[in-house]
């Protein structure tokens, strides 16, 4: 039987200068019509060399070796024309690329850049075209589509975005899609929503899905097939609930290993740490009180980020704050350290109103409070040595006496967040993701913090990273004493690192309670939305689950609600 798509000894190679590197070496697999092929690694693994090689979008200086084939429907596609492969690309091969921002046209609207590639592709009439696209807007969950079509990218959030990225892929019904990474960026339920269109499409056009990523949950949730790919090697292949079973290779038992597992216990020690702090034997470092920040929004309207919060923080724990994109995790954490200025409330910092000092008084505060930002890459000087971005606020702080002084603790940050002081003479670009958000926290321990805002910090990392990333701010905490604030949308590693944990919505905390008791006793109906939409790392799980849902009405406010102590340390608003 001829496979829809073979991919045979696909070797790759990149000139840089005078060296070549081979990032893809001798890949083999194939995909079947209707069937879903998972392509799982790290960052660096070649599964996003791969894809491209399929659709012929490599950089000029990519070479891929003679004793390569790839073959769809049969025919041989290595030796295509560029006119050849514009036949193909959207026809009969679609791709959904990870960041939508950066793949859309910001100077077209959307919906005419669906109609484009109709007309490429199709000999239909505008009319025609423009109807088409309107279906497929439809078919991936766009409402109000005849004012969609005419917006333009930046009007979209990101999981719109996407939906618009995979109608793009869908426009031509095509057989196989590649989908590379297609919900890296998105929240929990966003990803949960795409993924389910994913599979409703399939069903609906039995069309084929190579899925591109690093999120085992994704792949027990989607994948018939998987391929783990190491180093730009083929290290495992097989069926997904035999792979996730009786793993045979060491680096896949690694990648399943490095899954934040939701089912996983508090220790004993972090039970202790919980009673302390829940029964007053720790003081509080922050008290949040009727914190608010609006922005403007549109003509004379405003848009409440963060609304009359009021919570407390205690010396030593780490309160994880979780939600969706646009519920106001970020500009809490940004509000309470003054990024934002607020518009009213109190951030009591050991009893000092910090939203009332002055901008010198604040200089002096951010000593004790500093940030871990959610990219490293935008957050780090490009045009500065690692040993420059570290020293920069022992310099602003006058905290070295001298150059010998200022050296010393560099290398002794750097020592800290376990990277080899040889690093200090690199630049960021030299660094992977890890690396980079190592040295963004070395860069906040500098000046000897006690509380650190952590926006995001693993959101652009593997899993295997995230997991390295955990227990180095653990290790940090125990060392240094410190305090989180530990924001993020990955809830199974916010309960992994947190004592306890808030759960915002449309800028309020709906729930608040122990790690361990959040997550097996949700009683507010966002909570419950959230935790049903998290993939879970195991194929049968996935297949009999079901989601819950929500509706936007359970989840209004009403007037007459409260925050409310409805069991010993559990709050929920209500």
């Amino acid at each position: 039987m001829t496979h829809l798509l073979n991919v045979n000894h696909l070797s790759v190679s990149f000139t840089t200068g005078s060296s070549i590197q081979k990032v893809v070496s001798d890949i083999s697999f194939s995909v079947d019509k209707g069937e879903t092929i998972g392509l799982v690694g790290e960052s660096g693994s070649g599964k996003s060399v791969t894809a491209r090689s399929i659709m012929q979008l490599l950089s000029p200086n990519a070479y891929i070796h003679p004793e390569s084939s790839i073959s769809y429907r049969g025919e041989e596609m290595l030796g295509n024309s560029e006119k050849d492969m514009q036949v193909i690309r959207g026809n009969d091969i679609g791709m959904i690329f990870q960041d939508p921002m950066t793949s859309l046209n910001p100077t077209m609207t959307l919906g005419k850049q669906i109609t484009e590639s109709i007309l490429l592709h199709q000999k239909v009439s505008g009319r025609e075209a423009e109807k088409r696209a309107k279906e497929i807007m439809e078919n991936v969950g766009i409402s109000n589509v005849d004012y969609r079509y005419t917006q333009y990218a930046h009007e979209f959030s990101g999981g719109m975005r996407q939906r618009m990225m995979i109608a793009m892929a869908l426009a031509c019904n095509p057989s196989l899609i590649i989908a590379d990474e297609p919900t890296t960026a998105l929240d929990v339920t966003i990803q949960a929503q795409i993924l389910q269109l994913l599979k409703d499409l399939q069903e609906k056009f039995g069309m084929a899905i190579i899925l591109i990523t690093h999120d085992f949950g994704v792949v027990a949730n989607m994948c018939d097939k998987v391929v783990v790919m190491k180093d730009g090697h083929v290290v495992e292949t097989g069926e997904t609930r035999s792979v996730f079973q009786f793993p045979k290779n060491d680096y896949t038992k690694m990648l399943l290993q490095a899954i934040p597992n939701l089912d996983q216990k508090k220790t004993v020690a972090d039970k202790e740490k919980l009673i302390e702090i829940v029964s007053g034997k720790r003081d509080s470092l922050l008290q949040i009180s009727q914190l608010t920040k609006s922005f403007p929004y549109g003509r004379n309207q405003k848009i409440t980020a963060v609304d009359h919060l009021n919570f407390i923080i205690y010396r030593g724990e780490t309160l994880g704050l979780v939600g969706e994109s646009g519920s106001g995790k970020s500009t809490t954490g940004r509000t309470i350290l003054r990024l934002h200025q607020p518009d009213m409330g109190e951030t009591l910092y050991e009893g000092f109103d910090i939203n009332h000092l002055s901008s010198n008084e604040l200089k002096s505060m951010r000593k004790h409070m500093q940030m871990v930002f959610q990219d490293p890459y935008a957050s780090l000087n490009p045009r500065m040595k690692i040993q420059d971005i570290i020293g920069e606020a022992l310099d602003i702080h006058h905290l070295t006496k001298n150059k010998s002084d200022r050296q010393a603790r560099i290398y002794e940050l750097l020592e800290l967040v376990e990277l080899d002081k040889s690093f200090a003479q690199r630049y960021p670009h030299e660094f992977s993701g890890g690396q980079r958000q190592r040295i963004g926290i070395a860069r906040a321990l500098a000046v000897n913090p006690e509380f650190i805002v952590l926006d995001e910090p693993l959101s652009a990392l593997d899993a295997s990273i995230q997991s390295q990333i955990v227990v180095l701010l653990k290790d940090l905490q125990k060392k240094l004493n410190l305090t989180y604030l530990f924001i993020a949308h990955d809830l199974a590693m916010v309960k992994q690192i947190s004592d306890r944990v808030a759960v915002m919505y449309n800028g309020k905390i709906v729930e608040l309670a122990g790690a361990e008791e959040l997550f097996t006793n949700p009683i507010h109906p966002y909570t419950k939305k959230l935790l049903s939409a998290i993939p879970i790392p195991h194929p049968d799980f996935e297949a009999q689950r079901s989601k819950v849902e929500i509706t936007d009405c359970e989840l209004e406010v009403s007037k007459g609600q409260a925050f409310k102590e409805i069991k010993p340390h559990h709050w929920v608003y209500c």
